[in-house]
């Protein structure tokens, strides 16, 4: 009876000093990921957004005596739910896995209305929105340009982020080909010969080469054999 008194009276003290430890922030740990997760993404994004998935309440581990460590589970670090370990190397170790979400933004071209099958995209159908990268795994373009003068390949709603997928191209010029150049400098009408440098739809930006300046410039190709230029 004596001995399990002395253990009993053992056990309680054990369980005291437990629960005498600080616990660690829970917060703390969502803003180690945060932070380490934040400055991976900045070197290659400017738009994004890192949100933490909430911990569960009752988790009780010893405060961190020392700087969290927060190292994702998988590089590189992509658009998504991802998974973060979070270590304490201090005088109690422990290690835990947090759930993460990183959103990165852009602006894509989207449709500014409904479009039925073959239609030709011009630059009043299309326009830029900011969307999270995330959910375009098929594909997307940052400009208008690389979209006009193409067809859809199928009808399609007003917002849609249009990819590679759903566009077909109608080439009118095509690289190495003999095109007239064509430039509007106040009133003067300017035409010069050139050789496109790659094939373009109507309404497509272009780089030419002016044939007696062997200047290289963009240009919009407007019909078969002619890009305009601006100076």
């Amino acid at each position: 009876m004596i001995r399990t008194g002395l253990w009993l009276f053992g056990l309680g003290g054990w369980a005291a000093a437990v629960c005498a430890t600080p616990v660690q922030s829970l917060a703390a740990i969502g803003e180690a990921v945060t932070t380490q997760l934040s400055s991976i993404i900045r070197r290659d994004h400017r738009d994004f957004d890192v949100s933490v998935a909430p911990l569960d309440p009752r988790l009780r581990l010893p405060r961190c005596d020392q700087p969290l460590q927060a190292v994702p589970a998988h590089r590189p670090v992509r658009p998504g739910w991802l998974s973060v370990q979070v270590r304490c190397r201090g005088t109690h170790p422990w290690t835990i896995y947090v759930k993460a979400k990183v959103s990165v933004y852009r602006r894509v071209a989207v449709l500014t209305g409904d479009l039925p099958r073959g239609s030709l995209l011009r630059p009043a159908h299309v326009a830029l929105q900011r969307r999270d990268l995330a959910a375009l795994r098929r594909g997307y373009f940052v400009a208008v340009d690389e979209v006009v003068g193409r067809r859809l390949r199928r009808s399609l709603p007003q917002g849609y982020v249009l990819t590679p997928q759903v566009l077909i191209s109608d080439k009118i010029v095509h690289r190495g080909e003999a095109v007239v150049i064509r430039a509007r400098i106040g009133l003067l009408d300017v035409r010069m010969g050139g050789h496109a440098l790659a094939d373009g739809s109507e309404g497509q930006k272009i780089r030419v080469r002016n044939d007696r300046s062997k200047r290289i410039v963009e240009g919009i190709v407007r019909k078969p054999g002619e890009v305009w230029v601006t100076f």
